[in-house]
């Protein structure tokens, strides 16, 4: 703080000067705190910009995250109706079968009763109605036996169905959670896990043959399957999507370990 003088010591120049310089001393002592304090503030206002943004990025993961869980559970939905619908058929191919069975009693039956009173009556007619009950009986052990195999081929038919279901479900889970990617971009938009899906093109029994790499992208939810690798050893992707150049580098690497453990395996 500036120190007050008598007007004796104001009229002296060498003292007057000194308390001029003293002044100006703490005026740029002020001004240089004052650009200290701007510059607190530009960085200040610089990390809320970039917390704002950091803010906004992980709103978005949350929305696409919250997008996969409703898709998940509408196929938990869907599978489970449809499993509903294929037990209601079989109850009811089960229900026709024992009605047919127990019809073929009851007319079996009736033949027999008839063929008892038949034979003190007309030996020809008797040998027609049991040639013709023969056939008869021939035909509906046909339809029978049709009808299990259609039976045999639904329960099959679901039990396959469940098996992918299943299958589905897992993959969409560990997609929904992002926590088997064996690969992650530095920028955290794109990552890679390994995924077994098998194409309509492809046979189930073989499906761990049909191992290939799943992009994700994080920021969109967008997925794509890879179909191999070109001759520089990148991976070739489905579809038209645009993958960066470090990523397919990436899933070609890991395609190649995967080929090689492959191969390992058949010789083994």
């Amino acid at each position: 703080m500036a120190q007050v003088l008598s007007l004796k010591e104001l009229r002296t120049s060498s003292v007057l000067k000194a308390e001029i310089s003293k002044l100006e001393e703490e005026k740029q002592q002020l001004n240089e705190l004052l650009e200290r304090q701007k510059q607190v503030e530009k960085k200040l206002r610089e990390d809320l910009v970039e917390q704002k943004k950091d803010f906004e990025h992980l709103e978005k993961q949350f929305e696409h995250f919250a997008g996969l869980e409703a898709e998940f559970e509408a196929l938990q939905t869907q599978v489970a109706m449809e499993r509903l619908e294929k037990l209601i058929d079989e109850d009811k191919k089960d229900n026709q079968l024992k009605n047919q069975i127990q019809k073929l009693r009851e007319e079996l039956k009736e033949a027999t009763d008839e063929l008892k009173e038949l034979r003190q009556l007309d030996p020809h007619r008797l040998k027609r109605q049991v040639a013709d009950l023969k056939k008869k009986s021939q035909q509906q052990a046909t339809d029978n036996q049709n009808l299990n195999n259609a039976l045999v081929a639904a329960r099959k038919e679901l039990k396959e169905v469940t098996a992918e279901k299943e299958r589905l479900e897992a993959e969409l889970e560990a997609a929904r959670k992002g926590s088997d990617h064996f690969w992650l971009s530095a920028d955290s938009n794109w990552s890679l896990f390994e995924s077994r899906i098998v194409l309509p093109a492809e046979t189930v029994e073989n499906a761990d043959k049909h191992v290939r790499i799943c992009c994700m992208d994080l920021r969109t939810g967008v997925r794509v399957l890879s179909a191999g690798r070109d001759e520089d050893g990148k991976a070739i992707w489905l579809g038209s999507a645009e993958i960066p150049a470090d990523v397919s580098e990436e899933a070609g690497k890991r395609l190649l370990t995967l080929e090689a453990d492959l191969e390992s395996a058949d010789k083994d």
